[in-house]
């Protein structure tokens, strides 16, 4: 009989959530360009429902809050949070504490036995394009049935430079590269980042390290990825060849290669070099001191059979 009215009361507060956001949403078509989007949720303008963090905690109440990784990145899609409500619950709620126009609303799950009953829920997060590095928490409320929202909770998260930043922008101590070599494109091909270094040696996501080490043994250069290798698309659809330290002397030849058009036609492309600069007040930037664009076609694409098209020079 526990059982059964428990089932009950379970299916009317689905229903009451349901409800909730069925009737009060906004249409997720209007929020396209927001930096947070919940596929499997509604979205309300406005600021987040509820009392800020940190302050006396009002019921209903965000009792746990988990994700594997705390690390954001931009156009990042499927990152899971999840974490439990209080038994009063019926939906929970979701934005960035500083970024965006809305917030996400999303009925509960089921009860968790092993936790009181109080309820399960879980939100698949993406995140739009061009989100400004640092950290930037993701806030959460629970609501009740009666549309009140309790006291907010935050998930403290850090979005990560598109540009590779040795972890700067999340933990500023960490000392900013000497030079990146950047190569981005718009089509799913498999597009590899192509430097000839001054020995000889061509570096790229099939081999991303320099032969030149620093005086602790570490690898002055590396290339942190081969994306979209062999046509399996990843979504970074970038490469970037880092310099902890300046680079050797010498002459680096650029080049973009299309190792497999992946059944596209053609593909746009941008190189950009980094250079590490001092501010006014001589703290450390990374600035854009080359850029280069350019259009590979489908018979372009070798196999790795040559080295690619030719971009730029870079001396040091």
């Amino acid at each position: 009989m526990r059982a059964v009215r428990r089932l009950a009361s379970l299916l009317a507060a689905s229903a009451i959530a349901l409800y909730f956001v069925a009737c009060s949403g906004t249409s997720q078509s209007l929020a396209l360009d927001e930096p947070l989007r919940v596929p499997l949720a509604t979205f309300k303008e406005g600021a987040l429902p509820g009392t800020p963090p940190a302050t006396t905690e009002l019921a209903p109440t965000i009792t746990s809050l988990e994700s594997q990784s705390t690390i954001i990145r931009s156009r990042q899609s499927g990152k899971n949070v999840v974490g439990r409500a209080s038994t009063d619950a019926v939906a929970v709620a979701l934005a960035f504490g500083d970024l965006g126009t809305g917030y996400w609303v999303l009925p509960v799950d089921g009860p968790d036995p092993q936790s009181n009953g109080e309820f399960t829920w879980a939100a698949k997060c993406d995140f739009g394009s061009n989100l400004p590095p640092g950290n930037h928490p993701l806030r959460f409320v629970a609501i009740d049935a009666n549309g009140h929202a309790g006291t907010q909770r935050d998930l403290s998260t850090c979005v990560s430079s598109e540009t590779p930043d040795n972890g700067n922008a999340c933990i500023p101590t960490s000392p900013l590269p000497a030079s990146v070599f950047s190569l981005e494109w718009d089509e799913d091909v498999d597009l590899d980042l192509s430097v000839v270094l001054p020995n000889g040696r061509v570096v790229s996501g099939k081999s991303p390290r320099t032969s030149i080490e620093t005086d602790a043994g570490v690898p002055l250069g590396t290339v942190d990825r081969d994306s979209n290798a062999s046509c399996v698309i990843d979504g970074f659809a970038r490469e970037d060849l880092t310099f902890l330290e300046k680079p050797s002397a010498g002459s680096y030849l650029v080049y973009a290669n299309l190792f497999d058009a992946c059944g596209k036609t053609t593909v746009h492309f941008r190189f950009s070099l980094y250079e590490r600069q001092a501010n006014a007040d001589g703290t450390p930037k990374l600035v854009k001191t080359i850029a280069k664009s350019g259009q590979l076609a489908a018979v372009d694409a070798n196999g790795g059979a040559r080295t690619g098209t030719f971009l730029t020079e870079i001396p040091y």
